[in-house]
């Protein structure tokens, strides 16, 4: 019964971390099989109690426990034989291999050195992994002072130095350094190996290092950071207050952590690097992106320049025709007065010419009212559409009325072969930007007469209006080629277009897509057929908000329509 419990003890202490417990456990179970007389079985207790003691940090029981039971420890004791005797005072200076492992009559906490390994290994932050790596070393090794020197492409550079518990990251230059004995850091840069002095004041190598004489630490050690073969850094690490601070145990932790640095601070070192080439490279693309948001605003503000340039010189040469013939009319009016004026001064006046003067007379006014009229109808339909492609105000007005004044302003465009009628409820009143609608049926009749009939056959475009709830549906359709499915999904992209032959931007289509989701804050869709024609069904708010969209009406970008 009592070795069950002995066990239970032990496993529990164990299973919950209770290092002094299981320590204790096995030492009174390895006395209990001794005084039975089963030692091989105490033997195996004590070698446990003996390992849970040193990890605890117990020296003086290890060393009571090796006093009084050598029999039971003799395979530790036989292990621990060391061929350096650290247990001598270290007045002279150690160097000691940074590859190779001394054995040591401490015994470490491999556990515990596994998980700072991994600690440290799971690092991969520059500056994070220096700070944690010093404190661990700090907390691990003794010191209470130290400093992590590492070689940065040929320059040795103080990256984090350690008061205590507080690291402070720097960058500073080795050469430039009073807070370290130099002479001890280029001794251990020079022989690559350990550098140990347990007591500075009985040491005379380097009694005339100004650091040594002003701040007099009581021992120090220096270790190099080797990786693949070569040196890339050093840990420094004093101790201010004892003598012989630093024990074998020490140093074998920090053999080991130092191994570990090596290869984490290699890894850190390549992520910084490769984070830093991303940042250089999401800086390249923002500014690319930058320049190319410029490039397109600038086409989008040709497109938009060649738009109303394209329909002042359709107006102009529509408007051309009746003040033409005007002039013609007024001219032979003009004529025919000129004579009839002379044929009164001469008396030859008869009444078949005063008649025939009076019926030129009347038919020449009518003639020139109906052609002057039509000039002016066009002239108010320029300036209207004009101004609200131009300017993009929010307003009130009527949508078939104002959709004819852009049917009546792309008539020189349509000229006698393509027809565009607008139908749909004339009563309805719109709260919106007209200058955007108009820039949107310009563009889809634009593209409408460049890609949908690419044999320069007569068409047809129907423009069609209907409201549905606190929604406008506007359909514009026409009878050409229509587009290939393949190019359906590609339309409202930016510079898409298959007429770059013909100097086709790809802007057009981008253009009315970004008007219609972003300007009007609607929905646009697009159905078509090969041979059948196109449909674009666009839907809008009643009643826009005023401010609402883009603030620029070309901010995005479109393509053409392609066929």
């Amino acid at each position: 019964e009592a070795i069950e419990l002995y066990d239970h003890t032990i496993a529990l202490a164990k299973e919950n971390e209770y290092l002094q417990e299981e320590a204790l456990g096995n030492e009174l179970a390895a006395k209990f099989y001794l005084n039975w007389g089963k030692e091989k079985i105490a033997a195996t207790y004590m070698q446990e109690a003996y390992y849970c003691y040193a990890r605890w940090g117990a020296k003086a029981k290890t060393d009571q426990l090796e006093q009084k039971y050598p029999q039971l420890l003799a395979p530790i004791l036989q292990e621990t034989q060391s061929p350096l005797n650290f247990d001598q005072t270290l007045n002279s200076t150690q160097s000691l291999d940074a590859g190779s492992s001394s054995s040591s009559p401490y015994i470490l906490d491999l556990v515990s050195i596994i998980k700072v390994s991994q600690a440290i290994s799971q690092e991969i932050e520059f500056n994070t992994l220096t700070s944690k790596l010093m404190n661990i070393v700090l907390e691990n090794a003794g010191a209470d002072t130290g400093a992590l020197i590492l070689n940065n492409t040929g320059t040795w550079e103080i990256i984090t130095q350690c008061e205590k518990s507080s690291c402070q990251l720097l960058s500073m230059s080795l050469d430039d350094a009073k807070t370290l004995p130099l002479s001890i850091i280029n001794t251990v840069k020079r022989t690559k190996k350990i550098l140990l002095i347990n007591d500075i004041s009985q040491n005379t190598t380097f009694s005339r290092d100004t650091y040594l004489i002003q701040n007099s630490p009581k021992s120090l050690i220096c270790t190099p950071i080797i990786n693949q073969g070569q040196l890339i850094g050093l840990i420094y690490l004093e101790n201010n207050f004892t003598a012989e601070a630093f024990t074998p145990n020490h140093i074998e932790i920090l053999r080991l952590l130092s191994a570990q640095a090596a290869i984490s601070i290699e890894n850190a070192q390549l992520y910084n690097t490769l984070e830093q080439k991303v940042q250089q490279r999401t800086a390249e693309l923002s500014q690319a992106l930058e320049d190319l948001k410029a490039t397109q605003k600038q086409l989008v503000e040709s497109e938009k320049m060649a738009a109303l340039g394209g329909l002042v010189a359709g107006v102009a040469h529509e408007i051309n025709t009746p003040i033409g013939t005007s002039i013609t009319v007024a001219s032979t009016l003009a004529d025919e007065t000129q004579n009839f004026t002379k044929a009164i001064a001469q008396g030859k006046l008869k009444r078949s010419v005063l008649n025939n003067y009076l019926e030129l007379a009347g038919e020449s006014t009518q003639l020139m009212l109906s052609n002057l009229s039509r000039a002016g109808e066009l002239i108010h339909s320029f300036k209207q559409i004009a101004a609200d492609q131009s300017n993009l105000e929010h307003r009130y007005f009527n949508l078939k009325e104002y959709l004819k004044e852009i049917a009546l302003s792309l008539a020189p465009q349509l000229k006698t072969s393509y027809t565009l009628n607008v139908e749909g409820d004339e009563t309805i009143q719109i709260d919106s930007y007209p200058g955007a609608l108009a820039q949107i049926v310009t563009n889809l009749v634009t593209n409408s007469l460049t890609h949908g009939y690419p044999s320069e056959a007569a068409g047809n475009f129907t423009l069609g209006i209907r409201q549905e709830s606190d929604k406008i549906q506007l359909e514009y359709s026409d009878d050409g080629c229509g587009i290939e499915e393949e190019n359906l999904g590609k339309i409202f992209e930016p510079f898409f277009t298959t007429a770059r032959s013909k100097g086709g931007t790809g802007l057009g289509l981008h253009i009315v897509y970004n008007l219609v989701t972003q300007k009007l804050q609607g929905t646009i869709e697009v159905h078509s057929q090969v041979g059948l024609g196109t449909k674009f069904v666009i839907t809008i708010p009643l009643a826009q908000e005023s401010g609402r969209g883009m603030g620029e009406w070309g901010s995005g970008g479109v393509g053409e329509m392609e066929y």
